[in-house]
Parts: structure tokens; sequence; C-alpha cells
């Protein structure tokens, strides 16, 4: 599977969780990998991100909570 739809995929499964807020790809020294955006991260949140999923590494980056005024 293509690295965006395995970001798809795995944003699917996750999204239901409070603290994702969503995903995206990012390259890093030439080679592209998925990163799931979290608002905090707790450790049943972080246990429950796979590390490769789909032949992709996965990161995770801490955003906090997006607010709209």
């Amino acid at each position: 599977m293509d690295i965006l739809a395995a970001k798809k995929s795995l944003y699917e499964r996750l999204k239901s969780f409070g603290e994702v807020m969503g995903a995206g790809i990012k390259e890093k020294n030439g080679t592209e990998y998925i990163v799931i955006f979290l608002s905090n991260a707790t450790q049943s949140i972080i246990e429950r991100i796979p590390k490769e999923y789909q032949g992709n590494k996965v990161e995770t980056e801490i955003k906090g909570e997006i607010v709209t005024q």
C-alpha cells in the first residue's frame, strides 16, 4: 500500500481517540513517513499507535489543543 493510502487507513483507525488531531506525511533524510498529530501524549494513546504501519514508519507529534476564536 502506498504511503498516502496507509496514512488515510491509519487515521481512520485512530481518529476516534480524543487525543488524535490528524495525520500527515513528512520526509526526513529522503524517506517519507506517517506522522500522527496528538493534542497530548497519554500512555494509552502512545501504546495504540504502531511504530510501523503497512510498511511505513510512523511517528507522533504533540501539537496541543487547537482552539478557534
